[in-house]
């Protein structure tokens, strides 16, 4: 693997392809950069896929872009402030007069707020509401394509009423969750047509040459959406089939600044690699996921400080092994085609476990037993034991998924947690199989990794969203 130092003064958020490929004031046919703003818990990770889709139709990779900020807040002043230098460097750094927008959920919200000022509308061409904010008319009078998931389609919305943009082109998606609105292929298909006139060529995200493929991204603090400055973070390249690193010594190495920026570096699209984030007390944050089969710019490894955040909610144990499993479309486990989404220690003696029931991954909000939160986009696993006053007790190595959704996750959009014991190895030299077979009946993607002992080590996995490549 080789890798590349960032130019001094660039910011990985601001430019997401990093000086790579030909230059915007270069491109043919002076497409417009693309700004997308993210949701409620979000990142750029909601629209990593439909990224890799526009590169996949040629859309110079220079040109996109996003914009990231906290919502940890509940107000978002700071959001609509900063966005606006946002989008003058984005516009200065291209040499272009205008910019495409596209937002989600609770950056649709900060986008109207935006587009309300006429000289901000001025610098944008045309405007993608996805599963948001409702209006009368186009935010600052801006061409618009709204979208809408289930929350808000008709007959019968799931959350408060029909959504609708008066003036503006509206698509209803039934079919899809809040986050799917956004990621999905179809959506891309709207979107692209919607600013160019014309369908594209694939809604696929196409495999690159493996030898030729390219990464980068951000280490950062979930959901402030800020660097984990201080923290280190090491790419290891892993036997696919165990998740056990292959040398002794990492592919590459990165101290993690305010940004939060690595990369970028190259890597091969048919090996499977860790992105090991070490943190100030010593513990690991491990990340995997499947081969990057094309160039990525928008990875995202969200982790927390130690002991904070989510995190103080999870159990830790060396006896015991800590999951978080994460995906840009819902998790379902109550419908007639649900999603499976099994948990193996391989050798051990016990079968697979498939973890999304119908009370620990409900469709919508209420849903499952207890009126459990849908809508389920990142799942933590961890061992704990009985039900008391304040939490749970000490972890009982027993897995019992009739504690449905764990306090406090079923009071939280998005995020769930359940009850589940997978043994823990010190060293990790036992693996633990996990395996998404999406709903419609694609093929499992399968990603294998080490048993870490949770007292030391928290492990992440993303699966792909359909019809990202291969999920076989």
């Amino acid at each position: 693997m080789r890798t590349r130092s960032l130019p001094a003064g660039v910011v990985l958020v601001l430019a997401a392809t990093l000086l790579a490929g030909t230059p915007a004031h270069a491109s043919p046919d002076r497409r417009l950069p693309i700004v997308f703003v993210h949701g409620n818990s979000g990142s750029a990770a909601q629209f990593e896929t439909q990224f890799q889709r526009f590169a996949s139709n040629g859309y110079p990779r220079e040109l996109l872009f996003a914009y990231e900020y906290d919502t940890s807040v509940p107000d978002n002043t700071v959001a609509v402030a900063e966005l606006e230098p946002f989008i003058d460097d984005v516009l200065a750094r291209t040499g272009a007069g205008q910019v495409l927008v596209a937002a989600h959920s609770r950056g649709t919200t900060v986008s109207h707020a935006y587009l309300a000022d006429p000289a901000h509308a001025a610098e944008v061409a045309k405007y993608v509401n996805l599963d948001g904010r409702s209006s009368d008319t186009p935010p600052g009078g801006v061409p618009t394509l709204a979208v809408w998931g289930e929350w808000q389609s008709p007959p019968d919305p799931i959350r408060g009423t029909v959504g609708s943009i008066g003036g503006a082109r509206n698509v209803y998606n039934r079919q899809f969750g809040h986050t799917e609105t956004a990621s999905s292929a179809k959506t891309f298909g709207d979107i692209y047509r919607f600013w160019f006139g014309r369908s594209p060529a694939t809604t696929d995200v196409l495999p690159e040459p493996p030898g030729r493929v390219e990464v980068a991204g951000r280490a950062v603090l979930f959901p402030e959406n800020i660097g984990y400055a201080g923290a280190e973070l090491e790419v290891w390249e892993v036997d696919a089939t165990t998740g056990r690193r292959r040398e002794r010594r990492p592919e590459a190495t990165y101290p993690i600044d305010e940004t939060g920026a690595f990369g970028p570096l190259w890597v091969h699209g048919k090996k499977s690699y860790e992105f090991a984030v070490t943190r100030e007390d010593g513990s690991v944050h491990h990340f995997y996921q499947r081969p990057f089969t094309r160039d990525d710019y928008f990875l995202r490894l969200n982790t927390g400080r130690p002991g904070a955040g989510l995190e103080a909610f999870t159990k830790h144990d060396p006896r015991h092994v800590n999951l978080t499993f994460v995906r840009a479309r819902e998790m379902w486990g109550d419908q007639p085609d649900s999603d499976v989404l099994t948990v193996d220690r391989l050798r051990d003696g016990t079968p697979p476990l498939n973890v999304l029931t119908p009370s620990v991954a409900p469709r919508t909000s209420p849903g499952g037993q207890g009126g459990n939160t849908g809508e389920v986009n990142a799942l933590f696993l961890t061992d704990v034991g009985a039900r008391t006053a304040t939490g749970y007790a000490d972890p009982d190595q027993r897995t019992d998924l009739g504690k449905n959704q764990l306090f406090p996750f079923d009071n939280l959009t998005f995020l769930a947690a359940a009850d589940v014991y997978v043994p823990a190895d010190t060293p990790a030299r036992g693996t633990v199989r996990l395996a998404l077979t999406p709903r419609g009946g694609r093929t499992a993607a399968v990603v294998n990794v080490p048993a870490w002992p949770s007292d030391v080590h928290r492990i992440s996995v993303t699966f792909p969203d359909p019809g990202q490549g291969r999920c076989d």
